[in-house]
């Protein structure tokens, strides 16, 4: 099974590299892919730049031999849909079980997703949230989540299907917050990779001084 990880990294932070290896090691995963978003359908516009984002993610993920990186939502000029990528890599790779990651606070809104139905249609969701916490569904989404979840996804799962919820320890941490420290002057060695942050002091991203 191979992990597919969209998100704006805006910037990457080491609640996102927890999670992608927590997911991993749980369920042995071949590789996680990190695809980071180009230009957003439903969001703000990233502060940095598609560059400095894939640049930072790079920097990132390099330490690791099991996370790679996709920039196939970049180089796109218009609007990245999730279902529409997920299709994509699901063409690509025809022989493999795709898992779509997301935290639980990006699932919360799924039913909101250009054709979020049919993520289930190329591969399995893996939602992680932190132990202990208390996520209120809409009840559209309540009874996706009750349709499809399954306790455990075997090692010969083939095709998707499926919702796997997963609690783990991540890092509590946003790009949001990292942002906000940054503006602040405060610490960041407890908020991101080690070569995250030299890039974001060497390069001067997101306003640092």
């Amino acid at each position: 099974m191979i992990g597919i990880f969209g998100g704006t990294f805006d910037p990457v932070h080491l609640g996102h590299i927890g999670l992608a290896s927590a997911v991993h090691e749980r369920l042995h995963l071949q590789k996680v892919i990190f695809v980071p978003l180009g230009i957003p359908p439903h969001r703000d516009t990233p502060q940095e730049s598609p560059q400095a984002r894939v640049n930072m993610l790079r920097a990132a993920i390099e330490p690791y031999d099991y996370f790679e990186l996709s920039t196939v939502e970049v180089e796109k000029e218009s609007p990245s849909w999730t279902a529409e990528t997920l299709s994509c890599f699901a063409q690509q790779l025809p022989n493999e079980t795709l898992c779509l990651l997301m935290g639980s606070d990006a699932f919360k809104p799924i039913n909101e997703w250009y054709q979020w139905r049919s993520l289930l249609d190329y591969g399995h969701i893996v939602v992680v949230s932190r132990v202990g916490d208390d996520i209120e569904l809409s009840a559209e989404v309540a009874e996706f989540l009750a349709q499809y979840r399954v306790a455990s996804l075997p090692q010969d799962s083939t095709g998707g299907g499926r919702i796997l919820w997963l609690e783990t320890d991540v890092v509590d941490v946003s790009s949001t917050r990292v942002r906000q420290v940054i503006s602040e002057g405060g610490e960041l060695s407890d908020l991101l990779p080690q070569a995250v942050e030299f890039l974001i002091r060497e390069n001067g991203y997101y306003g640092y001084q």
